[in-house]
């Protein structure tokens, strides 16, 4: 792994490491990535200092260094190449975008390494017999896979990928090496659905426990889908058999895995009009990414949390949350109840269609700046205007590239904040309006 650079005064300075050098070994041990940084260092945590050695220009540097992971003795290295994907899936999200969009968006990821440390799924196409044996071993788990459906046929077709590996082989010898796993449906109608779907949830039922939870999520279909192949949209009675067949297999796996492994992501609740299942039905909610049980655990923070705002709001306040269509009436009653309860709150909530992918997407994550913009201008809201902190990266920018300060001067709107937590949005602008009162 190559140094980028070496923080001033550090112990890697003092070993004379440079940028550019090689790390190739901890404690005899060699390293690939970052994950087997993270390994060794944790493996022989109980020393009190590690050889590390390095390659210079074809020469190998071996120093001793404090028993610590690289960062915390002032080596910061390169991250790791992203494995990529081998299918063609026919559902692809990155295939469905519009050009000219951020670079990393189109990165197309297939990675183990990714799916222990960040939940990102993979389909098991690309693993090797290499990298199996380095799971188990450093008993990488859980890993998050996309299944879609355990028919071989069906999911070749799914992935785009007609040699695609029996999944099910893929899956049992995971789970009978100790790995447990989190797996995902996506559902597309007329194609994985019914009884393919009845087939697949049977299929993981007979893997037990380790099976931890299964995700079933709608097909997200955006309107740049040109040259792709034809798919149908979850329709609201779609949705409605999805939840009913979900519901009346979660006593099964309940009995079977001891949790509620099989759950419908928030969004098929919502298209069906149904109302969401408790909190306590998510378990420990190991499926958020998928929008499984996000409102429901949004609902139980944001109810602990209401008491911290008692007293620090004294004039009546408007605040305006900003979001996409679905979710939105769910907020509207959640939040403005809630807050009402504690402070003079009134909350408006604005749904914003997304036009830049389709109306058929609706995730507030997927919410580009033009649409955040013409919804504001639309509903020039007064007071504080909360936009959703899942539209942004981390670099601040929105998927068609633009900053918390373009939308606001393109709105003119001056109480404009991106935001994921409510309760310290709320607090921080009030704060603000009593420094700026007492200048």
């Amino acid at each position: 792994m190559k140094v980028l650079s070496i923080e001033t005064g550090s112990a890697g300075e003092q070993a004379g490491i440079l940028p550019g050098d090689n790390l190739v070994e901890i404690a005899g041990r060699p390293i690939r990535d970052a994950i087997d940084v993270a390994y060794v260092t944790g493996w022989e945590a109980d020393q009190d200092e590690f050889v590390f050695v390095f390659v210079r220009d074809r020469d190998r540097l071996a120093v001793s260094l404090p028993a610590l992971h690289p960062v915390d003795i002032g080596i910061e290295l390169a991250p790791d190449r992203v494995r990529t994907c081998s299918n063609h899936c026919i559902f692809c999200f990155v295939d469905q975008l519009p050009r000219g969009l951020r670079p990393s968006l189109y990165i197309k990821d297939e990675d183990y390494r990714l799916s222990f440390t960040t939940g990102s799924y993979i389909t098991l196409a690309n693993l090797s017999q290499e990298d199996h044996d380095r799971i188990v071993e450093q008993k990488l788990s859980p890993l998050y896979v996309s299944v879609h459906a355990t028919d071989d046929a069906v999911r070749r077709r799914l992935l785009g990928n007609p040699d695609a590996a029996p999944i099910m082989e893929g899956l049992t010898r995971l789970i009978e090496s100790g790995i447990s796993l989190n797996v995902q449906i996506v559902v597309c109608p007329g194609i994985n659905d019914g009884s393919v779907l009845d087939r697949t949830l049977d299929d993981l039922l007979s893997l037990g426990a380790r099976m931890e939870s299964i995700a079933v999520v709608p097909v997200g279909l955006t309107r740049h889908r040109q040259g792709l192949p034809h798919l149908e949209p979850v329709t609201r009675e779609t949705a409605r058999k999805l939840v009913a067949t979900i519901q009346s297999r979660q006593k099964e796996f309940r009995d079977a895995t001891g949790g509620p492994a099989v759950c419908a992501a928030d969004e098929l609740y919502l298209l069906a009009g149904i109302e969401l299942p408790p909190y306590e039905h998510y378990g420990g909610f190991p499926q958020l990414e998928n929008g499984v049980g996000l409102l429901r655990l949004f609902e139980r923070t944001l109810s602990d949390r209401i008491v911290e705002l008692e007293g620090v709001v004294s004039q009546p306040m408007i605040l305006t949350i900003v979001t996409a269509e679905l979710a939105a009436p769910f907020l509207q009653n959640v939040i403005g109840r809630m807050l009402a309860s504690v402070a003079p709150i009134e909350t408006r909530v604005i749904a914003v269609e997304n036009r830049f992918l389709g109306r058929s997407v609706t995730v507030a994550g997927l919410l580009s700046g033009d649409d955040l913009i013409r919804a504001l201008r639309q509903e020039r809201p007064d007071g504080l205007t909360l936009l959703p902190g899942e539209a942004f990266n981390t670099e601040g920018l929105t998927i068609d590239g633009m900053t918390l300060r373009d939308i606001a001067a393109a709105t003119g709107l001056d109480r404009l904040a991106r935001a994921h937590d409510i309760v310290d949005a709320i607090a921080d602008s009030v704060e603000h309006s009593q420094k700026e009162a007492n200048v």
